[in-house]
């Protein structure tokens, strides 16, 4: 999940590749309210299923659709794993954030929903797959 324009939210699901990180927004704003806690994990459970991941070319057109993203690997100076709870997120279950900055300055901010290992996805980032 990303936080936008102060309090407004999305979610991706991202595809971490050699080429880049690929995200494809699935989401958009989400409330904290009763109900809202688990609504990531079919796309979670998505992404533990080899058998239902999306081939490369997928990937590619889905990021390129509406609010998605595509971040090149070039452009990637650091990484960073924070484990604190991001503020505003009520009871939504996430395992902290993971900061990408880029070369132009501009930092990305990541949340990472679920019960997720922080260390191992900025080690995926940093290295170019998982």
């Amino acid at each position: 999940m990303q936080y936008y324009a102060l309090i407004l939210n999305r979610t991706f699901v991202v595809f971490i590749s050699p080429e880049g990180i690929y995200g494809w927004k699935v989401v958009g704003i989400v409330a904290a309210g009763r109900g809202a806690f688990r609504y990531f994990e079919p796309y979670q459970q998505m992404l533990d299923d080899p058998s239902q991941m999306p081939s490369q070319e997928e990937i590619c057109r889905l990021s390129s659709l509406r609010g998605g993203f595509f971040i090149s690997r070039s452009s990637i100076v650091a990484v960073e794993f924070n484990p604190k709870r991001k503020w505003g997120m009520g009871g939504i279950p996430h395992s902290g954030r993971l900061e990408v900055k880029h070369a132009s300055g501009r930092t990305a901010e990541f949340i990472l929903l679920g019960k997720v290992d922080g260390g191992a996805i900025r080690q995926a980032v940093l290295s170019g797959g998982v």
